[in-house]
């Protein structure tokens, strides 16, 4: 075999396998299709950094999010009246009632104004208003005694009241008072409401 013969053989392509050789790149593809199928080199794609990067930031927007809702909830959940009922020591109405006391709230001599339709989205709670009067109806054929308290309905409203704080005004920023008929009241929250009564609730800041 001349060199010149070597060299040209020496020059086909080589199958890396099995050592054959052929005389150029098309025969080898076949070659490994047909024999070596399951050993054909397939190039490794490249780690996918930036996508990582994409869906880390994503994933954090997200928590972020959610953790501020879960913050709201619970602020606004903090923000209500939760009444227990067994510090209230009164006996619950028997039998149905259909009552209405009035509620007028002011806030540095200005009237707050009640909502209309409070505890009537959705489902349709045994206290409730219907117009911006400030009446509230007590409309209830099982009453307990939660769901007869003045703070009862401050928890449906979602509001807070308590003998210190009515919504985000507390007495340790001003003064808070409640009458009922006009006589000054100190339960607050835990008023056992009566048909026709005249609630007035005042918080004054001293602010002028």
């Amino acid at each position: 075999m001349t060199e010149e013969t070597q060299n040209k053989i020496e020059e086909k392509i080589k199958c890396e396998i099995c050592d054959r050789t052929f005389a150029n790149a098309d025969g080898l593809a076949s070659h490994n299709s047909a024999k070596h199928s399951e050993k054909i080199y397939k190039e490794k794609k490249s780690f996918p950094i930036k996508k990582i990067m994409n869906w880390a930031i994503f994933i954090v927007v997200v928590g972020l999010i959610v953790w501020g809702i879960i913050g709201l909830v619970n602020k606004n959940s903090a923000d209500k009246t939760i009444i227990d009922e067994s510090n209230l020591t009164f006996e619950a109405p028997i039998g149905a009632i259909h009552w209405h006391p009035h509620l007028t709230i002011k806030i540095d001599g200005e009237i707050f104004p009640i909502p209309a339709n409070i505890g009537l989205a959705g489902a349709h709670m045994p206290i409730h208003t219907h117009e911006t009067d400030g009446i509230i109806h007590m409309e209830n054929n099982n009453p307990t005694k939660k769901t007869v308290v003045l703070g009862y309905f401050f928890e449906v409203w979602g509001k807070k009241l308590s003998k210190d704080c009515i919504f985000e005004y507390c007495a340790d920023k001003g003064t808070l008072k409640m009458s009922v008929n006009g006589k000054e009241n100190f339960d607050f929250e835990n008023y056992f409401m009566q048909d026709g009564d005249e609630i007035l609730i005042e918080y004054n800041s001293g602010v002028k």
